[in-house]
């Protein structure tokens, strides 16, 4: 038993018996036994630095661009090659029904460097609205073949439903407001004037 426990003491051994320096050492030499320190005859390493705690591995929803597992980047692959659905004059008025329960008008508008679709304070059911319903879906119609050009579809539906629930209307200064969704849409380069119809 004494000679087993002898053995294992001999084969955890980092350097054979006599070895105080690096060079007597050979191969075996500790990583830390600087040259200074084997001159010394020291077999003390240099003082250890704290090192910072591990950082937690960031979840992939907070870090995008760390490693995806097969199946959510099939997905994102296949959401990136799935063609959009193009929105109708028909759709928008459904979205805009669902969510405030009457037929907003809706307008495109640029401000700026910018295009917004408006969803405006005046409504199909009212008797003063001055469009009557088939020129209101030809409106309708028109605005949303330009959200398919641009194909900004997705932004414009997910901005509807994520509108707030009051709504456009009026304020109690007797001004309009209207629901604004900017649109990604590049107003820049050598077509640009085309932008002054809005």
């Amino acid at each position: 038993m004494a000679a087993a426990a002898s053995t294992c003491r001999a084969s955890l051994s980092l350097a054979p018996a006599g070895a105080h320096t690096p060079a007597a050492a050979g191969r075996w030499a500790l990583p830390w036994a600087s040259a200074a320190g084997a001159a010394a005859g020291s077999t003390r390493g240099p003082r250890r630095q704290r090192l910072p705690p591990p950082r937690a591995a960031a979840s992939s929803s907070d870090d995008e661009s760390g490693p995806l597992s097969s199946r959510d980047e099939a997905a994102r692959l296949n959401r990136l090659l799935a063609p959009v659905q193009p929105i109708t004059g028909e759709e928008l008025r459904q979205l805009v029904l669902d969510k405030w329960g009457v037929s907003y008008d809706v307008r495109l508008q640029k401000r700026g460097s910018r295009i917004y679709l408006h969803v405006m304070w005046r409504y199909l059911e009212q008797k003063s609205f001055p469009l009557t319903e088939e020129e209101y879906e030809a409106q309708l119609q028109a605005v949303a073949d330009y959200l398919n050009l641009w194909e900004v579809q997705e932004r414009v539906r997910a901005g509807i439903r994520n509108a707030n629930k009051r709504g456009p209307g009026y304020t109690g200064g007797g001004n309009a407001r209207a629901i604004s969704i900017p649109l990604d849409v590049d107003t820049s380069g050598g077509r640009s004037g085309e932008w002054n119809t809005f």
